[in-house]
């Protein structure tokens, strides 16, 4: 009996094997071939599912896309909206400086490449929305000043975030649940908490 192959499954193992090398060596050093040695598959298993080295970074740019959503899913958990807030900023920080690499390499492309600016483009855009939600759910249920404009914070914390994974990828910093700890004290208590307005 033939073996049953999940597709999807085997598309998202080689778009994160895409993402380690990507964040290891940069996107010139991306090649198929380097893909196949750290996925463990052949050249021709990555032939099949992707048509040329452009189609693998798109599906790995959507790989890393997925991660984040599936933290803001996690981070839903959490028992009031300002503790999601925190949540959201541990996991997103939790990816460490060869994530931080990985994204600051799809920006760097999205400024000559039209396809990953527009894929960059709505990407940020869901993650603002994902963030405005937290803010609102945190004003819902008290734990988040009800003064504040939910998009502004969600754009500021956007922000925040990515000058978080410069100097995760470039500086001396300390460890992720540390820096994410300082986020939440700095960001959250000082500027989100219910008492500050007015």
């Amino acid at each position: 009996m033939p073996k049953v192959v999940d597709h999807e499954l085997r598309q998202r193992e080689l778009a994160q094997a895409a993402l380690r090398v990507i964040g290891r060596a940069g996107l010139e050093a991306t090649t198929t071939r380097a893909v196949a040695d750290e996925s463990g598959w052949s050249t021709g298993v990555l032939k099949h599912y992707f048509d040329d080295k452009d189609h693998l970074l798109r599906e790995a740019l959507r790989e890393l896309e997925r991660m984040n959503l599936e933290r803001f899913e996690h981070a839903r958990r959490a028992s009031s909206g300002r503790a999601a807030v925190g949540a959201a900023l541990a996991g997103i920080l939790g990816g460490g400086p060869d994530e931080s690499r990985v994204w600051i390499a799809f920006m760097s492309r999205a400024s000559v490449d039209r396809a990953t600016a527009a894929a960059m483009r709505r990407a940020i855009q869901v993650w603002v929305g994902r963030w405005a939600e937290l803010v609102v759910r945190g004003q819902i249920d008290g734990s988040i000043r009800t003064d504040l404009d939910p998009l502004e914070v969600a754009a500021e914390l956007h922000a925040l975030i990515n000058g978080l994974r410069l100097q995760a990828a470039f500086g001396k910093t300390a460890s992720s649940a540390a820096r994410a700890g300082r986020v939440q004290q700095l960001v959250l208590l000082r500027s989100l908490e219910p008492g500050l307005d007015g």
